[in-house]
């Protein structure tokens, strides 16, 4: 099975909105459910992405199995931040190695393209801890918990760990 790691476009978009709806629809996929998958947030993350972040995806055989993203938001202050990463990989893919690679592969471009970028985040659930282990794995640390944040329904609410990496190779040349 051969994996090729490579950088979104705008025509990825009707790919991912397909494979976004696929992870959204099991258990633990990712945090937003299937309802807001659609093709409006998925051009709104390409765009910020692509414009201004990382968007990386993974194929098998010419098709997206995997994307991982994040970007800067539009605040001066926060410049230095990528933000908000996501990584999805195709449920009848997951287990394979290809998070990894994607997490990997977007690392490395990171720490030797992006060289303005101080520090990556993301959240992950509390209590899943083979995500946290993983995370942990790559160099992410854990700056702390926020009791209750995720919505589950009125009675229900779950608690993300906010992680952070940073990138060693910050303000140097690239």
């Amino acid at each position: 099975m051969e994996i090729e790691i490579r950088k979104a476009t705008l025509e990825s978009g009707p790919e991912l909105l397909e494979l976004y709806t696929k992870v959204a629809g099991i258990s633990d996929g990712i945090i937003r459910n299937e309802n807001e998958i659609t093709k409006v947030f998925i051009e709104d993350l390409l765009g910020k992405s692509i414009g201004n972040g990382l968007i990386l995806t993974a194929l098998i055989e010419s098709k997206i199995v995997g994307e991982i993203h994040a970007y800067t938001p539009d605040i001066f202050a926060f410049q230095h931040i990528l933000t908000d990463l996501t990584i999805v990989v195709d449920p009848a893919h997951q287990g394979k190695g290809i998070g990894r690679k994607l997490f990997e592969v977007f690392l490395n471009k990171v720490s030797s393209e992006l060289t303005h970028i101080k520090r990556i985040e993301l959240y992950t659930r509390e209590y899943n801890k083979r995500n946290v282990k993983f995370y942990e794995s790559l160099g992410f640390i854990n700056e702390g918990r926020q009791k209750d944040k995720i919505f589950v329904s009125a009675s229900e609410f779950e608690t993300p760990l906010h992680m952070a990496w940073f990138n060693s190779n910050y303000g140097r040349k690239s």
